[in-house]
C-alpha cells in the first residue's frame, strides 16, 4: 500500500511540475509577442474649413538690379589710366580707363599713307587703261588694293577709338578685376557695372488673380530693412512662364515690380526682402487647410486623411497660400479631417490614432 502511495504522490508531483512549465511557456510567449507588437502612430488631426478670404494678399519677393552689365575688353594693351574705383558710382558715357595705343597710331598712320598711295595707283591705271596702256586685270588689282586699304584703316581707327573704355550705363562698380599696368586682350573681364537706380522685386501671383495686376498697376509694399517706411512700385511685366520648381507653386507666375531707388537715407540694394500687399474689395469663399498638412514626397500635391481609425492618402489641386493656411481647389470637402502632424511614416490604408 505504501508503495502505491508513494507512485501516486511521484506522479502528482510531476504532473504538476509539468503544468507549471507549460504555463510559465505560454506566460513568456505571449510577453515576447505583446514585446514585438508595433506600437500605434499618434497623429494629430484638424478639419477642412471653410473659409470667406478677405481682399486683401501679401507676397513676398527679393530685390535684385535694374540693369547690370559685364564689361570686356575689345581691345589689346597695357592699361594706362583707371578712373574707377570698386564699389564706385559711374555715368553713362564716363571714361573707365585707357589702354596704350601707340602701336595703333603708329599703324593708323601708316594705314592711311598706304590708301592714300593705292587711290593714287588706282587713278593712274584707270587713266592708262582709257589709253589701252593698261588691262582691266590691273585695274581690278589696283581697285581691290583700295579697298583693303580702306579697310584695314577703318580696322584701326575703331582699335584706337576702343583704347578708351566708357561706361555704358551708369551705376555702382560692383566688380573690378583690372588694375593700371595690367596686359589686357580681347575677353578680358575689365568691370561689373550694376544699375540700381530702381530696383526690381519679383513675387509669384496665381493664375487666377493674374487680371488683377494690370502692367502699369500701382502696388504699396514694404521692406523688412525699413518696417516704418512705405514704398510704392509699378507692375513692370508679368512673366511667360509659370514658376518651376516647387508643386505647391504650380501655377503661380513671376510678376516684375519697379521700385524707385531715390529716397535719402533708404537705400534699396540686392538681395532685400520686400512685402507686397494687393487689396481686393471682393471676397470669395474657400476651402483651406493648415500648410504643414500638405505631403510633398508622393509626387503631386497631397494630405492624409482620417475616417474611422485608419488614414487614406488623398491628392489634391492647390491654391494660394494664405498666412499659415493653404486653399484647396479640389479634392476635399468640408469638416473632412485632416492629419496635420505626424505623417512621416504613415502609408495608405495605416491604423493610427487620432488627437485633436
Amino acid at each position: 500500500m505504501k508503495s502505491i502511495a508513494s507512485i501516486v504522490v511521484g506522479l502528482l508531483v510531476l504532473g504538476g511540475i509539468g503544468f507549471w512549465l507549460f504555463y510559465n511557456q505560454e506566460s513568456k510567449a505571449a510577453v515576447v509577442a505583446a514585446a514585438s507588437r508595433p506600437l500605434p502612430v499618434t497623429v494629430r488631426v484638424e478639419p477642412v474649413r471653410a473659409q470667406r478670404l478677405s481682399g486683401e494678399s501679401e507676397y513676398v519677393g527679393t530685390s535684385t538690379f535694374w540693369r547690370e552689365i559685364v564689361m570686356t575688353a575689345t581691345t589689346q594693351g597695357i592699361v594706362q589710366t583707371l578712373n574707377i574705383r570698386l564699389n564706385g558710382p559711374v555715368g553713362a558715357g564716363q571714361p573707365l580707363l585707357t589702354v596704350d595705343a601707340e602701336v595703333n597710331r603708329a599703324a593708323l598712320t601708316v594705314a592711311g599713307a598706304t590708301l592714300q598711295k593705292a587711290r593714287q595707283d588706282l587713278a593712274r591705271y584707270e587713266a592708262l587703261h582709257r589709253d589701252n596702256n593698261a588691262t582691266v586685270t590691273e585695274v581690278e588689282t589696283a581697285r581691290l588694293q583700295v579697298q583693303n586699304a580702306e579697310l584695314q584703316l577703318t580696322t584701326l581707327r575703331k582699335q584706337v577709338s576702343e583704347s578708351v573704355v566708357r561706361a555704358p550705363i551708369g551705376g555702382i562698380v560692383t566688380e573690378k578685376p583690372v588694375e593700371r599696368g595690367m596686359y589686357i586682350a580681347p575677353g578680358t573681364p575689365l568691370a561689373t557695372i550694376t544699375d540700381v537706380s530702381d530696383i526690381k522685386v519679383t513675387v509669384h501671383v496665381p493664375e487666377n488673380e493674374l487680371t488683377q495686376w494690370p502692367v502699369g498697376r500701382a502696388v504699396p509694399m514694404q521692406f523688412e530693412a525699413y518696417p516704418d517706411a512705405q514704398f510704392r512700385g509699378t507692375v513692370h511685366h508679368i512673366g511667360l512662364k509659370s514658376t518651376d520648381g516647387n508643386m505647391a507653386s504650380t501655377g503661380r507666375f513671376p510678376v516684375e515690380i519697379r521700385v524707385r531707388n531715390n529716397r535719402a537715407g533708404q537705400p534699396l540694394r540686392v538681395g532685400m526682402t520686400a512685402r507686397v500687399v494687393r487689396t481686393d474689395t471682393r471676397a470669395t469663399a474657400a476651402l483651406t487647410i493648415p500648410r504643414m498638412a500638405l505631403v510633398q514626397s508622393t509626387g503631386k500635391p497631397a494630405v492624409y486623411t482620417f475616417s474611422n481609425g485608419r488614414v487614406q492618402l488623398r491628392p489634391i489641386e492647390p491654391g494660394e497660400t494664405v498666412g499659415i493656411n493653404l486653399v484647396v481647389k479640389q479634392g476635399l470637402t468640408v469638416n473632412e479631417q485632416i492629419v496635420v502632424s505626424g505623417t512621416t511614416g504613415l502609408r495608405d490604408g495605416m491604423v493610427v490614432n487620432s488627437e485633436k
